[in-house]
C-alpha cells in the first residue's frame, strides 16, 4: 500500500509559505514592491530623476535596493518550489512579482543607459 506524502494531504488551496526559502521570497518581494511604491510616491510628491544614474543617488540607491530584492526573491521562490516542494500561493504571487519588478527595473535601466531608443 503506497501513502502520498504529508503536503499532499493539505491541499492546494494554502497561502502561507512552507519554506525558509518560501518566507525569503515573499519578504523579499514585499521589500521591492515597497521600494517601488515609495519610489512612485516620491516621484508623485516632486522628486526629481536626475539626468544620469549619479544625479540622484536617493533614486539610484532605491532602485539597486528594488532591483537585488526582486532577484532575490526569483531566486528564493525558485528554490523554495523547486527544492522543498513549497507551493504555497504566497511564494507563486512572491516570485512572479519578483520576476515583473526585476524586468520592470531592468528595462528603466537599459532606457537610462540609452540601450531602448525608440
Amino acid at each position: 500500500m503506497m501513502t502520498a506524502p504529508s503536503h499532499a494531504h493539505r491541499g492546494s488551496s494554502h497561502w502561507a509559505p512552507e519554506s525558509r526559502s518560501g518566507r525569503w521570497a515573499v519578504s523579499l518581494a514585499g521589500l521591492a514592491l515597497a521600494g517601488t511604491v515609495s519610489l512612485a510616491i516620491a516621484f508623485a510628491a516632486g522628486l526629481e530623476p536626475g539626468d544620469t544614474f549619479s544625479d540622484n543617488r536617493l533614486v539610484t540607491g532605491t532602485g539597486a535596493v528594488i532591483l537585488a530584492s526582486a532577484i532575490a526573491s526569483v531566486v528564493a521562490g525558485g528554490v523554495a518550489r523547486t527544492r522543498h516542494d513549497d507551493h504555497g500561493r504566497s511564494v507563486v504571487a512572491a516570485t512572479v512579482v519578483g520576476v515583473l519588478l526585476t524586468l520592470s527595473t531592468l528595462q528603466q535601466v537599459a532606457e537610462g543607459l540609452g540601450w531602448m531608443t525608440g
